[in-house]
């Protein structure tokens, strides 16, 4: 064989495989990556005999486990990207591979084989499908194939035998096993009746199912029927799950499928064609139900679990989040970089007071404790964790909350626990043992500035915490720490998002007191807008206000008087120049 011919053989065979996997590895790496924070912070992987236990304790638990051992390696974008691209590769492999056994057109085994592929890209597009459900898929193909070889070395019995240990392994993914593997046996082994003995596995199911639910497992039949299918609500999702599944089961089938040479469909260009239409259509579908604002919002939250403040600031201001949860952590990061008074109206603040304290609730009980911690109510904070893990399991994003707040709270005992299950996996075990040193020495507790910070602002005294109100501790942690700025902060953007510039203005003169040098910025235009009401300036408490926000709002005023025949139309030409100010936000939001 000539070199060229070597060169076009290989790009015919496996031109199709680098450009799924180029394509699967670019598209999550600057698009998808989204959800690489996300599914690493919800599938925490320990170390630990009884971690193991509790998965091995259920048929499909192991699939999970090793989903959960994969995917601590998503703390990495690039790795994410290159283990997913790996992973749909190897599928189109397999399913190739497969397909050329029943088909000898290696193109039209491409062309098959991709389409399951991009429908699992679909569903991996979706930041609640995490590794164990391309797992499952991957061990049907692997299962089915071993399945084949020892049917054709007359061992087929041997199926049967090793069928209860792959259901254990693999839970409900082996009912889709069970369905393609007799489709394979009508079709393909079907002299002599032989095909007949593959429909001996739907009794041996039945009996598996009833043997886990009443003698082995203890777990309800629909457990055992279900598990570990993803449980995503989301129809069109669920769409994609039906056909997916229906493309294994039918695999052996499809697998028959021959066109002639003479036919235009069965010509080597016009498959290469189809192949390029396939994944461009895919390319379409994840760019058409892309959705930006989630991403933004788990991008966000990673820089705030990170603690990359000033990150969240220039994310949220860059790309003005439309949601509740992207503004919120947009104020948790002013107010941890001590900026909310100076910053407030620089980002979308769309949802007005509801953007500063989150609702009580299952789906905030993580993330909204980063507020109380921010202001220094680290109680409350710890209380929300605690809840969080109750309910959605143990997180790195919980447990790091509650080995601080336990430490700064002083219960070392309660910390050292949940530094110990840090200590169990490989991606937070550096970061644990730091903090292992604070419970050994409690003085290095005080050489953090963070940690320090927090206890100089927390509450001096007790008092009762308002749950469904959370905005009346403020007043409450106040006055047990006078010196809690970041509580005083919230205090005056919870006034300036309510529009009550008078409360504002009457706040000011205390802020000599609470160690301010200046007014911050939107309160000082609170203190113009109560000035153009009343003619005169409040009580500034020795202070004044900065020349550049006094020339700021002489402009605003000359440009919303010349306007102001038209609210529509000034509202228009003024936000492109007072969008971020306390003025605008007071006259036009």
């Amino acid at each position: 064989m000539t070199t060229k011919a070597k060169v076009a053989g290989f790009i015919n065979n496996y031109s199709l495989l680098l450009l799924l996997f180029a394509s699967v590895f670019g598209y999550f790496f600057w698009f998808g990556n989204y959800i690489f924070f996300f599914q690493e912070n919800q599938s925490l992987f320990l170390y630990s005999g009884s971690y193991f236990h509790d998965f091995l304790n259920k048929p499909g638990g192991f699939i999970v486990l090793m989903g959960k051992f994969i995917t601590q390696f998503y703390l990495n974008g690039f790795t994410g990207s290159l283990l997913l691209a790996t992973l749909f590769t190897t599928l189109f492999y397999l399913f190739t591979r497969q397909f050329r056994n029943r088909n000898s057109d290696p193109s039209l085994s491409q062309l098959l084989a991709l389409i399951p592929c991009c429908l699992l890209v679909l569903m991996q597009a979706h930041y609640y499908h995490f590794m164990e459900a391309n797992l499952g898929y991957l061990s049907v193909l692997l299962f089915l194939t071993f399945s084949i070889y020892l049917n054709k070395k007359g061992v087929f019995f041997l199926v049967f035998i090793l069928f209860p240990l792959y259901y254990y392994l693999a839970g409900a993914f082996a009912w889709i096993f069970v369905g393609a593997y007799i489709i394979n046996a009508v079709f393909f082994e079907n002299k002599n009746f032989k095909y007949l003995y593959s429909f001996l596995l739907i009794p041996i199911s039945v009996l598996i199912v009833f043997i886990s639910e009443k003698l082995l497992f203890l777990q309800p039949h629909n457990l055992l029927l279900s598990f570990p299918f993803p449980a995503i609500n989301d129809s069109r999702y669920r769409i994609l799950f039906y056909l997916l599944s229906g493309f294994f089961v039918l695999a052996p089938l499809i697998g028959k499928l021959k066109f002639t040479s003479k036919s235009i469909v069965g010509k080597p260009l016009f498959i290469h064609i189809a192949s390029i239409l396939v994944l461009l259509l895919t390319g379409y579908s994840l760019y058409a139900n892309y959705n930006a604002q989630t991403s933004g919002v788990l991008k966000t939250e990673q820089y705030v679990f990170e603690q990359k403040w000033n990150e969240v600031i220039r994310f949220n201001e860059k790309n003005a989040p439309e949601n509740l949860i992207g503004q919120y952590f947009y104020n948790v990061a002013l107010s941890e970089t001590d900026q909310l008074c100076d910053k407030l109206f620089y980002g979308r603040q769309d949802f007005k007071v509801g953007s500063l304290i989150l609702p009580w609730g299952n789906d905030h009980l993580g993330i909204g404790s980063y507020f109380f911690y921010a202001v220094g109510l680290v109680n409350e904070a710890e209380r929300w964790a605690y809840e969080d893990m109750v309910v959605n399991g143990q997180r790195p994003e919980n447990l790091k909350m509650l080995v601080k707040t336990n430490l700064i709270d002083g219960n070392y005992r309660m910390a050292k626990k949940y530094i110990g299950i840090l200590k169990k996996t490989s991606n937070y075990k550096e970061w644990a043992v730091g903090y292992e040193r604070m419970v050994e020495d409690t003085t290095l507790i005080n050489n953090n500035p963070e940690l320090r910070e927090k206890r100089i602002i927390m509450p001096k005294g007790d008092f009762f915490i308002h749950v469904n109100s959370a905005q009346d501790n403020i007043p409450h942690m106040i006055e047990s720490n006078p010196n809690n700025r970041r509580a005083f902060e919230y205090k005056i953007a919870w006034m300036m998002l309510s529009k009550d510039a008078e409360g504002v203005v009457n706040q000011i003169k205390t802020l000599k007191t609470l160690g301010y040098t200046r007014i911050p910025r939107h309160m000082e235009e609170a203190a113009m807008i109560y000035y153009n009401g009343k003619g005169i300036l409040p009580d500034l408490g020795g202070l004044t206000i900065s020349p550049e926000t006094l020339s700021r709002f002489d402009q605003y005023v000359s440009a919303f008087k010349s306007n102001r025949q038209n609210m529509a139309l000034a509202k228009e030409r003024l936000a492109a120049q007072f969008g971020n100010t306390f003025m605008f936000y007071y006259h036009f939001k």
